[in-house]
């Protein structure tokens, strides 16, 4: 490491800085550059441009939930995520909320069990910030928009 000259430039590839070079992808699992195609054509494929959400910044103080929120598009992950015969007014709650549900956790709090988690300890009123990162609603909200 003493020698090493970190302002050479970079020749490796993808896959060995990610470490992936050894693993053999099944069909089912997409490649870098698939995933890319597969991005690229979703996001063209929109005969109107809709933006991705953005959730209130107001809301969002920690840095790191910022960053990947801001990386993070629902609709692709929505899209990868359900299954065949996945409608969308199926559910209250999409992919997209799940998974940044396990990221907020794994995150946040990575000492605490599952079920501890769905609490109004860490998801209830005085939470907003975590449930304007998962694109939630409290118990009182919801039950506004059902009535």
């Amino acid at each position: 490491m003493a020698d090493y000259d970190f302002c050479q430039e970079v020749e490796a590839p993808i896959e060995e800085l990610t470490g992936i070079e050894d693993q053999a992808p099944t069909d089912d699992i997409m490649n870098l550059k698939q995933m890319g195609r597969f991005i690229e054509n979703y996001n063209n494929s929109n005969i109107i441009r809709f933006n991705n959400y953005n959730r209130s910044e107001v809301f969002i103080q920690d840095g790191e939930l910022k960053f990947i929120d801001a990386l993070t598009d629902d609709r692709i992950i929505n899209n990868l995520l359900w299954y065949e015969g996945y409608n969308p007014g199926m559910r209250n709650i999409f992919m997209s909320n799940l998974y940044r549900a396990e990221l907020l956790k794994v995150i946040k709090y990575p000492e605490i069990s599952y079920r501890k988690f769905a609490t109004r300890e860490y998801l209830g009123r005085d939470r907003k910030e975590n449930r304007v990162f998962l694109d939630t609603k409290s118990e009182t909200e919801n039950k506004r928009s059902i009535i």
